[in-house]
């Protein structure tokens, strides 16, 4: 009886964030909103982090905290191309109208990656110095980058979980508590980080721990509403690995991990290209990154939202709403990056001087801006794409497009304009402009072939 009435309960509950009813557009929106909000408080929060390093620690925190970034990011792509194809198959199930085993899902890869999570952090600790000794680190930073990876990592498992909670919520279409989780730890982190890094005086290792706290945190609140939605009981005895479960999220979500893994991968490696122009450059591309990073987040949460609406409404045959909504998908996408895009032609100046008041920044800079962000459209557009083919499962689909974008045609072409033209510093831009034209492309062809309307997924 009591099963029964948890069943129910969690129907009932989510059926505000069943994709397979109602208005397309609205049922879009609605759950991409929270998801851009999310992002966008956090992308804000990582200014004020950078900022309060700065502040306190110095130019040598400063790039403590960067090179340790570009490690966590690597090992953060990982879980969220898995979570993504835990997101995917449970987002079928439901749509399949078999909520029923989507706890033996979430059982599975809280435990499957909760070991997994414990494996990366000694892996990571363990050869942290030999990683940086590899980037080069600079002597004034190298100890405090390896002080803060090494505090920071050992928060993994509480990211680790904190994904698959969340995944789990998007694959039944909704978003708003992630949304809230993020807000409340992304003011927490801010307050911690004053009190350690400040009038405690403890340097990155106060960012890193204080960071720590706030995953925490987050994990236990998105705890609480996935129990209270009646998805996972967090009792003892349903914790345990199925196998079989495993094996499908894996192979779902392994393309998707190996996918963000490269891209991040491609950015360390242009880095060099960068740097070589020198630190105004390498100031100004860093910018224009974080500027970037706005551009395309509603195409992003769009894109999260495609998955879903795919993954539900594919295990039902609704075929329609897939297309409707790719079509809302892009629009917005479009609009939006097309909005920025048409502000760094008018005021390249003012956008990049959010960042930096220096003269030669701002010289080096505003080209290289108002190229770049051509990239956000076509980006915006492969996204939504991206999100079709992905909640279709055809995740290894999307990990080839990477491949092709990351590595054949951006890295390709940023040696290729480095050694052969005179574009000098803004032949890199361009080089990220061409990179989503032709991956995106490519995910044009496929959705077009039709080859994504049978699911990968067996149920």
């Amino acid at each position: 009886m009591e099963e029964v009435q948890r069943e129910e309960m969690m129907k009932k509950r989510a059926a505000k964030g069943d994709m397979t009813e109602g208005n397309v557009a609205k049922k879009l929106i609605a759950f991409a909103i929270p998801v851009a909000i999310a992002s966008l408080v956090q992308a804000l929060y990582n200014l004020a982090d950078m900022s309060i390093v700065g502040h306190f620690v110095g130019s040598a925190g400063m790039s403590a905290v960067t090179m340790g970034g570009l490690i966590i990011n690597v090992v953060f792509a990982i879980i969220n191309g898995l979570s993504n194809g835990g997101a995917i198959f449970m987002g079928q199930l439901f749509g399949a109208r078999k909520q029923d085993q989507i706890k033996y899902v979430i059982g599975t890869m809280l435990t499957g990656y909760a070991i997994l999570a414990l494996i990366v952090t000694g892996l990571i600790i363990g050869f942290e110095r030999l990683i940086f000794q590899a980037m080069k680190a600079p002597q004034e930073s190298y100890e405090m980058a390896v002080t803060y990876l090494a505090i920071y990592m050992a928060g993994t498992i509480f990211v680790y979980m904190y994904n698959v909670l969340a995944a789990s919520l998007r694959a039944v279409g909704k978003t708003t508590p992630s949304m809230v989780a993020v807000v409340v730890t992304a003011a927490l982190n801010v307050v911690l980080d004053l009190l350690f890094v400040g009038p405690l005086k403890m340097g990155v290792a106060g960012a890193a721990l204080a960071t720590i706290i706030s995953q925490c945190i987050s994990m236990i609140i998105i705890g609480i509403y996935v129990k209270k939605m009646g998805l996972f009981d967090f009792k003892i005895k349903s914790f345990g690995i199925n196998w079989k479960l495993l094996k499908t999220v894996v192979k779902i979500g392994l393309p998707q991990a190996c996918q963000f893994g490269l891209t991040v991968m491609s950015y360390v490696l242009i880095s060099g290209f960068v740097n070589q122009y020198g630190v105004f450059a390498s100031a100004a591309s860093g910018a224009t990154s974080k500027i970037w990073s706005f551009e395309v987040l509603p195409a992003q949460a769009v894109q999260m939202a495609m998955m879903t609406l795919t993954a539900q409404n594919i295990a039902c045959g609704k075929i329609d709403r897939i297309k409707k909504g790719l079509l809302v998908a892009m629009a917005i996408g479009f609009v939006c990056a097309g909005l920025f895009w048409g502000a760094s032609q008018l005021f390249p100046e003012a956008m990049l001087g959010i960042f930096t008041s220096e003269p030669e920044v701002l010289a080096i800079g505003t080209r290289y801006l108002q190229i770049l962000l051509a990239s956000g459209i076509f980006e915006s557009l492969m996204f939504c794409l991206f999100g079709v083919i992905a909640g279709s499962g055809n995740t290894l689909y999307n990990f080839l497009c990477a491949v092709l974008s990351a590595i054949v045609v951006r890295f390709a072409l940023v040696w290729v304009f480095d050694h052969f033209t005179t574009l000098g510093f803004n032949g890199i831009a361009w080089a990220y402009v061409c990179a989503p034209v032709a991956s995106g492309l490519a995910a044009l062809i496929f959705v077009l072939s039709g080859k994504w309307k049978t699911s990968k997924i067996r149920l």
